[in-house]
């Protein structure tokens, strides 16, 4: 009968309590697997990731240690260059400026004589030196554009300016506009009157004497245009062969052949690199590392082997239990220790079979 083991004895429910331990100690073997496997998995990946990382800086040192070298080469060189042109950059601002020198020499030396005549018109006729300026010759004898743009902006700043502005800043809110017409009349009074002065004193009296300096200031105006234009234009040439500048010229090629030699060098460099020295630190980097990961590896391996055939007893013995023992004792009996007071009651009378033990066990009055 199926529930024959309900009227077994003690000699059964030892030999139930044997398989429960025997399945305890398999769980508890297989937590403590588990618990060995992982931590060989993480030390094994520890180990990995510092072989990797080695590898990683090691390689990056290296290719920065070759950079690093050429760089400073190229440095030196680029400095070097830098260096030749500055050279040649002020020799040929001092060549430059001897031709400037030598072309606009007969032009600066005829602008000395027309100061020289200018000087010597205005001692003969006694012309006031402050007449000879621009502003003079604007205002009393206009010629240009640059000569009627400023009488037209003296006219407006004395006229409509300066009088607008004493009103706006003196006069507005007490006098109104009586005030801004008496300014007017006082300042075509005082700068009309003051301009007819010198109209009459000095241009109408030296006439012909200031036209004959307004000739040589023309003159002296326009020699310094054209030195302008002969300063644009040596400083804008770009034929630099007059200027013997060869030998910069040679020392830069060389510093440029030069550079373009050690970069070449360098890429050399990197390519054997890649395509060499990595492969070999590699290998040897990963041949230091190797023995120690076969041999986590293998632990690793093992433990996993073994867990993996643990967890398989835990659960043929489970189920050996369940299909043999639950269905008739229930899995609340179970435990070495309600099988020990099962054992218990039999052996001391007070149950003839398994049965009764477990009604026993059961009962209101048991000891729990």
């Amino acid at each position: 009968m199926e529930n024959a083991i309900l009227y077994a004895g003690a000699e059964e429910l030892n030999t139930i309590k044997e398989h429960v331990l025997e399945l305890e100690g398999y769980r508890d073997k297989n937590e403590e697997l588990l618990k060995e496997e992982a931590r060989l998995k993480k030390v094994l990946e520890g180990k990995e990731k510092e072989q990797a990382d080695e590898l990683e800086s090691t390689l990056k040192k290296r290719k920065g240690e070759i950079t690093s070298a050429y760089a400073s080469q190229l440095s030196a060189l680029n400095a070097r260059s830098k260096k030749i042109k500055a050279k040649k950059e002020k020799e040929k601002d001092t060549k430059v400026s001897e031709r400037i020198a030598e072309e606009t020499a007969e032009l600066r030396e005829e602008n000395k004589k027309l100061v020289i005549q200018i000087k010597a018109e205005m001692k003969k006729d006694k012309i006031p030196k402050l007449c000879n300026n621009t502003l003079f010759f604007s205002l009393f004898m206009p010629k240009g554009l640059m000569q009627f743009g400023i009488l037209l902006f003296t006219l407006l700043l004395v006229f409509f300016i300066i009088p607008c502005g004493i009103y706006l800043i003196f006069f507005e809110k007490q006098f109104g506009a009586i005030a801004l017409a008496l300014i007017y009349l006082i300042t075509v009074v005082l700068f009309g009157g003051l301009y007819l002065l010198i109209n009459n004193a000095v241009k109408e009296r030296h006439m012909e004497a200031l036209k004959a300096i307004k000739g040589l200031r023309l003159s002296y105006r326009t020699n310094l245009k054209k030195i302008r234009l002969i300063q644009k234009g040596i400083k804008n040439d770009t034929d630099e062969s007059s200027y013997g500048l060869e030998r910069y010229d040679e020392e830069l090629r060389e510093v440029d052949e030069e550079v373009q030699r050690v970069a070449g060098e360098e890429k050399e460099a990197l390519t054997a690199f890649e395509n060499d020295t990595a492969a070999v630190l590699t290998e040897e980097i990963k041949s230091r590392y190797q023995p120690e990961l076969d041999s986590i590896r293998e632990s690793y391996d093992e433990v996993s082997a073994e867990q993996k055939r643990t967890e398989e007893k835990v659960k043929e013995l489970t189920l050996m239990m369940s299909n043999q023992y639950e269905a008739y004792l229930g899995k609340d009996m179970l435990t070495t220790a309600k099988l020990d007071r099962l054992i218990s009651y039999i052996e001391k009378g007070e149950a003839a079979n398994i049965g009764e033990a477990i009604a026993k066990e059961r009962g209101p009055k048991a000891n729990t």
